[in-house]
């Protein structure tokens, strides 16, 4: 990344920032030229109608969104006042709100401590009496102070995946129990495939309103390039800019980390920031989000034999409506153009394979250029493909009974090694075989 000053940098953050000086001027800012948020007025303004007039009616409902970033956007609304006291009114005090990460963590405990933090926030109540108190018994004693609440729970995933969704249905129970409670819940997963129609009829808050959200498009990525720039203290040209844009799409974890890869080194090309290791690691977080349907359509787009039979399903709208395929007049592409690094990896890992305990690369067999060794190390990770087999498990198949005195992880990295030349001498990137630390290989 070039540091000097001559470089033309976007410009859409200083534009943004006037806008927001007189919002974010009492919050102790000095600079109006300053980019103040990762996001255009225009895209957090439009969060803050859709999510705080749901509450303001006392109403639910679902964002859907792949890329997860609720907890900044969901805090820039719900902390700024001059967009509360927009939609709410001037009494937009009487409404408590909180984001609430649920993870691994149980649901309803979780929402009582969140609602005994927001009683005494308003310094309305004592804690020693409000911890033996329910759920519902909180929302009451809140609705007797005069207090509407909102809570925006995130991280779900774990819930939807509990059996017969226990926790959601009652949530549900609470939420149509009280009378002052909204709940928006964030989710990753599309809870509108036909998969959860169970959860539709059980828990009717979820469906109240249906968001889902696209990847950003270009002006937010530009915003949101511009916002780090200011935060390190560097300068991006605004080609960079849009180029990182063209090639990461608008998902904006992939672009903060191609900018910290230029902002480390400046002698990166844009397409080696955005397709580094770590930067295709969490490509494959993201490509683990969609269900085997919503791959089977990207792969399609991506080779190029999407039918028409494919446009007409669930899938296909889905993932147009979150833009991750776009619809041109003559053509459709993917809205996430670095997918095709992961399409073209499971290609490559589809030619090598096991038929007949032999080790072919597509036709060819290669069993005869292993060692027995490397054969059994191979045969133990195609048969595994994308999942970590322990050093342990290596041992024993490579030396069997006598394993445990004959383990040496030196053996074992040798032999490793060993392998990912064979395959790099056939045409096969031998990064494929990883090593993970202190847990074993994966292939894939």
């Amino acid at each position: 990344m070039n540091r000097t000053a001559q470089k033309k940098q976007t410009n859409i953050g200083s534009e943004n920032a006037r806008q927001w000086w007189s919002i974010f001027s009492t919050a102790g800012y000095k600079d109006p030229n300053k980019c103040l948020t990762d996001l255009t007025v225009k895209t957090i303004e439009a969060n803050a109608k859709k999510w705080l007039n749901i509450i303001r009616y006392t109403e639910s409902g679902t964002i859907i969104q792949l890329q997860d970033d609720c907890e900044y956007s969901v805090t820039e609304v719900i902390n700024n006042k001059h967009l509360l006291r927009k939609y709410f009114g001037p009494y937009y005090r009487k409404y408590l709100l909180k984001y609430i990460p649920i993870d691994q963590k149980d649901l309803l405990k979780t929402i009582n401590e969140s609602l005994v933090e927001l009683y005494l926030s308003r310094k309305i109540g004592h804690k020693k009496s409000l911890n033996s108190l329910s759920n519902i018994e909180l929302l009451n004693l809140i609705a007797g102070s005069g207090y509407e609440v909102g809570l925006f729970l995130a991280h779900i995933v774990p819930v939807l995946n509990y059996k017969n969704y226990q926790p959601l249905i009652d949530l549900e129970l609470l939420v149509q129990t009280s009378k002052n409670l909204s709940v928006i819940v964030f989710s990753e997963l599309d809870i509108t495939d036909d998969k959860y129609k169970v959860l539709a009829d059980k828990c009717s808050f979820l469906f109240d309103h249906i968001i889902k959200y696209p990847l950003y498009d270009e002006p937010d990525v530009l915003q949101f390039i511009n916002f780090y720039c200011d935060l390190w203290n560097v300068t991006l040209p605004e080609k960079t800019a849009k180029e990182i844009y063209r090639i990461c799409g608008g998902y904006h974890w992939l672009v903060h980390q191609a900018i910290r890869n230029l902002r480390d080194d400046f002698q990166l090309s844009v397409y080696e920031a955005c397709t580094d290791i770590l930067l295709l690691n969490k490509l494959e977080v993201i490509w683990g989000k969609f269900t085997a349907e919503e791959k089977n359509i990207i792969r399609k787009i991506y080779l190029g034999n999407i039918e028409q039979t494919d446009s007409l399903t669930h899938e296909y709208e889905y993932l147009k409506s979150i833009r991750v395929i776009i619809e041109k007049s003559d053509r459709i592409e993917l809205g996430l153009p670095l997918l095709s690094k992961i399409i073209e990896k499971e290609m490559k890992l589809d030619i090598i394979h096991v038929k007949h305990d032999q080790i072919m690369l597509g036709k060819n067999n290669l069993t005869n250029t292993l060692t027995n060794k490397e054969k059994l190390l191979m045969l133990l990770l195609l048969n595994s493909k994308k999942k970590i087999i322990s050093r342990e498990v290596i041992a024993q198949t490579i030396w069997g009974d006598c394993w445990e005195e004959k383990y040496s992880d030196w053996a074992i990295d040798v032999l490793a090694h060993r392998v990912r030349k064979k395959l790099n001498a056939v045409g096969i990137d031998e990064n494929l075989l990883k090593t993970v630390k202190k847990k074993g290989f994966v292939f894939g």
